[in-house]
C-alpha cells in the first residue's frame, strides 16, 4: 500500500469511528421512508423514534390535518412497500411547502390503521426547497376486495394519478366521490359481481381542492393527489381539482298502470321527520324549510316518479301526520289515505302503507311483533352493545307465559287486507306485508353482527306469508319494503323457502340497484309474491332518482334528486287472462 493511500484509510476509519461515535450519543441513524412503512398493514418501528427524509409532496400543516406528506423516490425499488408518509405536528402551523426537502425526527405510530410520523415544528428541518416531487403512480388497483386492499396499503401516502375516471358512486355526505378507472369500461360496479369491487377509489374531500358535487356516470379527467387513508377508506387527497364532464340524467318519467292490473311500489323515505322534538324517541328535528324541501321532494317522487300507484309501502316515516303532509302536497292529485302504527324504534322510524281510496279498499290491518332468544344487543331491548351483548327480556317465544326472549322488531311488519281494482269491474284481494329490517350498521368486515336478527326476522315474515296461504289458498301475498339485504343473501333465502318470488331479480342487470354505498350498486329494497300472484306479469322497475344523485342535491328545492338516499321501486301488476287463478271480486 502506498503511504497516501495509508493516510487516507486510516482517515477514513476515524472519522467513520467519529460518526457512529456520534450516533452512540443520541443522533439517530436515518430510516428510509419505505422502512418505516414496511410491507405489512403496520409499521415495523412502531412506537420508535426515527429520523428521516423526503420531499414534501402535499402540504396540509395549516389545515385541519395539522401535517403533511413526505415522499422519498425509489425508495427501495419494492413495490410491496410504500415510498410516503404523513408527518402529523400535532397543531396548525405554516411550516413547510410542497417541494421542500426535508429531515424529521419524531415517532412512528398508527392513526386508525394510518401510518405517520408525530413531530414537533423544532424536529422538522428544511434541507432544500423547489425540489421536483416523485412522479405519480398511476392507480390500477385489482377487482379482488383483499387484494386491492394490499395494493392500496402499499401506495399509502404517495403521490397518485388517474388520467381517466367515471363516477360509480355519487358525492356523498362527507364529500367523497367513488370512482373507477374509465379504461375498464364500467357504467357503475354492482355488489354481486363474482370478482370482487376492489378497482372502486375514493376521491377525498380534505384535499387542496375538491370536486364540485358528481353522479354516477360524470367523467373525472386529471386527477392527482396523495393516498391518504381515514375511517376505514384509502382516499385520493386532491392537489388540484381535477376536470370534470357531467353525464346526461337518465330519469325519463314512468309509464301509466296496465290495463286490467294496477301499479305499486316501495319506497324508503330516509328519515322523515317533522319539526317536532318528541321526547320519547331520539328523533331529528328538522328546520321549517328543510321540513317543506323534504316533502315537496318526496312528492315528486311520488307524482312524476312513481306516477301515483294504487298504493304505496313506506319505510321511515316518524308518525301518520308527516304522511298525511306528503299525501297532501301540491302536484299529488289522487287523494291517498294512510296507514300507520307506532312502532318501538328509538328513532321513531315507522313502516306505513300510503292507498288510493278510489282503486283500493283496506278491510283489515294490523302490526305483527316477533319474539325471540338472540342476545345481541340489537332490537328495541337491545343495550346497542353487539361486543358485549345484553337483551332485557320482555316476552315469551313459545306461549308458555313465561317471559324468556327479546322482541324482534324494532319496526314490526305491518299486515294489511284489502282490495284493489283491477279495472273493467274487477277487484284484487291482497295482504301486504310492508317490512323494514335490521341494518347492517353494527357490522364490521370481518363480522356480521346483524344478519341472525335479519335471518330470523326473514324467517317471522315468511311464516306469516305461510298463515296467510294457508288460511285463503291461492291468496295474493306481498312481502315488500327495504330488507337490508342483497338477493342472494340468507334473510332473502329464507323469504323463497317461504313459497315466495322475489321480483327484483326479473330486472335488467343495468337497472337492478336501489341504493349505492361507497360505489357499489346493490339491491336492499324489494318485492316478494306469492305463487298465485306470480302467475301473472309482476314487473319491477327502480325508479333512479336518488341512489346516483350527489347528497348536495338534497338541499336543491324544486328538483326530484335525492329526496332520499334509497331509490323507490314501482311494480306494474297486470292479470294474464289465460293464467289467473286468483279469486276475482266482481263488485
Amino acid at each position: 500500500m502506498h503511504r497516501g493511500s495509508l493516510f487516507t484509510f486510516v482517515f477514513t476509519i476515524f472519522l467513520f469511528s467519529i460518526a457512529h461515535a456520534s450516533e452512540g450519543e443520541g443522533v439517530t441513524a436515518l430510516s428510509p421512508i419505505c422502512q418505516i412503512q414496511g410491507s405489512s398493514w403496520s409499521s415495523p418501528k412502531y412506537n420508535q423514534s426515527v429520523r428521516t427524509q423526503g420531499v414534501v409532496t402535499a402540504d396540509f400543516d395549516a389545515t385541519s390535518q395539522k401535517g403533511f406528506y413526505i415522499q422519498a423516490e425509489n425508495c427501495d425499488s419494492n413495490p410491496a412497500t410504500s415510498d410516503g408518509v404523513f408527518v402529523y405536528l400535532g397543531e396548525r402551523l405554516d411550516l413547510v411547502s410542497a417541494g421542500d426537502r426535508v429531515e424529521i425526527s419524531g415517532t412512528v405510530t398508527e392513526n386508525y390503521g394510518l401510518t405517520q410520523i408525530n413531530a414537533a415544528a423544532s424536529a422538522v428541518q428544511v434541507l432544500a426547497q423547489e425540489q421536483a416531487l416523485p412522479a405519480a403512480v398511476e392507480l390500477n388497483p385489482p377487482f379482488d376486495d383483499e387484494q386491492a386492499r394490499v395494493y392500496f396499503e402499499a401506495q399509502e401516502g404517495m403521490l397518485v394519478s388517474i388520467a381517466e375516471a367515471r363516477v360509480v358512486g355519487p358525492t356523498d355526505s362527507q364529500q367523497d366521490t367513488w370512482v373507477a378507472r374509465a379504461d375498464l369500461g364500467l357504467a357503475r360496479v354492482f355488489q354481486d359481481d363474482p370478482v370482487g369491487t376492489g378497482e372502486i377509489i375514493c376521491l377525498g374531500a380534505e384535499g387542496i381542492d375538491k370536486l364540485a358535487p358528481a353522479k354516477v356516470g360524470d367523467q373525472i379527467l386529471g386527477t392527482r393527489g396523495v393516498l391518504g387513508y381515514s375511517v376505514g377508506v384509502y382516499r385520493i387527497l386532491l392537489l388540484a381539482a381535477p376536470t370534470q364532464i357531467p353525464a346526461k340524467s337518465s330519469f325519463w318519467g314512468t309509464e301509466n298502470s296496465p290495463k286490467l292490473g294496477f301499479s305499486f311500489g316501495t319506497f324508503n323515505l330516509e328519515n322523515l321527520f317533522d319539526v317536532v322534538d318528541d321526547p320519547d324517541k331520539d328523533d331529528a328535528v328538522l328546520t321549517s324549510a328543510e321540513y317543506q324541501r323534504k316533502l315537496d321532494k318526496l312528492a315528486l317522487a311520488l307524482h312524476d316518479g312513481l306516477g301515483e300507484p294504487a298504493f304505496l309501502a313506506v319505510q321511515e316515516a316518524e308518525n301518520e301526520v308527516v304522511l298525511k303532509h306528503l299525501a297532501a302536497r301540491v302536484g299529488i292529485e289522487a287523494d291517498y289515505e294512510v296507514i300507520w302504527l307506532d312502532g318501538p324504534d328509538e328513532r321513531g322510524i315507522d313502516v306505513a302503507l300510503l292507498y288510493r281510496p278510489d282503486l283500493v279498499t283496506v278491510l283489515d290491518y294490523a302490526q305483527r311483533q316477533g319474539c325471540t332468544r338472540l342476545v345481541d344487543g340489537l332490537g328495541p331491548d337491545g343495550d346497542r352493545n353487539v361486543t358485549n351483548p345484553v337483551n332485557a327480556v320482555t316476552c315469551d317465544t313459545n306461549g308458555d307465559g313465561v317471559p324468556d326472549g327479546n322482541r324482534l322488531f324494532s319496526r314490526p311488519p305491518l299486515v294489511v287486507h284489502l282490495e284493489v281494482a283491477l279495472g273493467e269491474g274487477e277487484n284484487l284481494p291482497l295482504w301486504v306485508l310492508v317490512n323494514h329490517f335490521k341494518s347492517k350498521r353494527e357490522d364490521n368486515s370481518t363480522l356480521a353482527y346483524t344478519l341472525p336478527r335479519r335471518v330470523e326476522q326473514a324467517q317471522f315474515v315468511g311464516g306469516l306469508a305461510r298463515e296467510i296461504m294457508a288460511a285463503h289458498p291461492g291468496a295474493g301475498v306481498m312481502v315488500l319494503g327495504d330488507l337490508n339485504d342483497y338477493p342472494d343473501s340468507q334473510p332473502l333465502a329464507a323469504l323463497r323457502q317461504a313459497g315466495l318470488w322475489n321480483a327484483m331479480t326479473g330486472i335488467e342487470r343495468s337497472n337492478r340497484y336501489t341504493y349505492i354505498y361507497q360505489g357499489v350498486s346493490q339491491v336492499l329494497d324489494h318485492v316478494l309474491v306469492s305463487p298465485a300472484l306470480a302467475v301473472n306479469s309482476v314487473r319491477a322497475q327502480p325508479v333512479h332518482v336518488n341512489a346516483d344523485y350527489p347528497y348536495f342535491y338534497r338541499g336543491q328545492a324544486g328538483v326530484i334528486y335525492r329526496g332520499s338516499d334509497h331509490d323507490p321501486v314501482l311494480v306494474q301488476y297486470q292479470v294474464l287472462s289465460e293464467r289467473v287463478y286468483l279469486p276475482l271480486v266482481k263488485r
